[in-house]
């Protein structure tokens, strides 16, 4: 093997390193944004993520709102844009490669957008806790009814789809905002799916009508 084709052979897995090394690092944001972005909606709900046994697919695609987020692009553009600038300076050259500054350039940055991403979730949270804008279908159920007194009856038909797995049902019943109450409390319902024996997803169908 000549030295040109070792260099190149070099340069290649250099590139396929580099490659990786991206790749690793866009997962792990991008699993930190979902992630955030679920406890901060579940729990404007009262729930617990540790309790959904959600699947890492699931939580990759959650962080889909929040990098679709303007706010969140423009910050980005702009952070990706100050490091370039600082980079095309040899003072600032010399920080950037240095490790310490780039872990502690990614916990910040992790932080931040974890923080944010929450913020999102709350968010959305709020407006399907609204009757008036909530994007959660309607769902109704048909079962052995309880009894207990719970407040939770399958007969109620303007319950809300939240989550389906690990066994349950959780619905809920959005508040009208409309409607000055003085202290609004959003009902969250759980059904054990063995008491379920049918359920009907209700949604919208969006667009004009030709």
């Amino acid at each position: 093997m000549t030295s040109d084709q070792i260099s190149q052979s070099a340069t290649f897995f250099g590139f396929m390193k580099s490659v990786a090394e991206a790749s690793v690092l866009l997962g792990a944001g991008l699993f930190l944004a979902g992630w955030s972005y679920l406890y901060g909606y579940y729990r404007g709900f009262g729930l617990s993520t540790d309790n959904l046994n959600l699947s890492v697919y699931s939580v990759l695609v959650r962080s889909i709102p929040v990098i679709m987020n303007w706010e969140f692009c423009v910050t980005l553009v702009a952070v990706v844009f100050a490091l370039l600038i600082a980079g095309s300076f040899q003072v600032g050259a010399r920080v950037l490669r240095n490790p310490a500054f780039v872990v502690l350039l990614l916990i910040v940055a992790g932080l931040l957008a974890s923080r944010y991403a929450s913020g999102v979730g709350r968010e959305n949270a709020l407006r399907d806790a609204n009757l008036s804008t909530s994007t959660l279908p309607y769902v109704a159920f048909e079962g052995a009814e309880d009894v207990g007194g719970t407040g939770c009856a399958m007969t109620e038909s303007n319950y809300r789809l939240l989550v389906h797995g690990n066994g349950q049902v959780v619905a809920v019943l959005p508040v009208d905002g409309a409607q000055k109450l003085i202290a609004p409390n959003l009902r969250v319902c759980i059904f054990q799916e063995s008491k379920i024996q049918a359920m009907r997803i209700q949604v919208g169908l969006a667009g004009e009508h030709q």
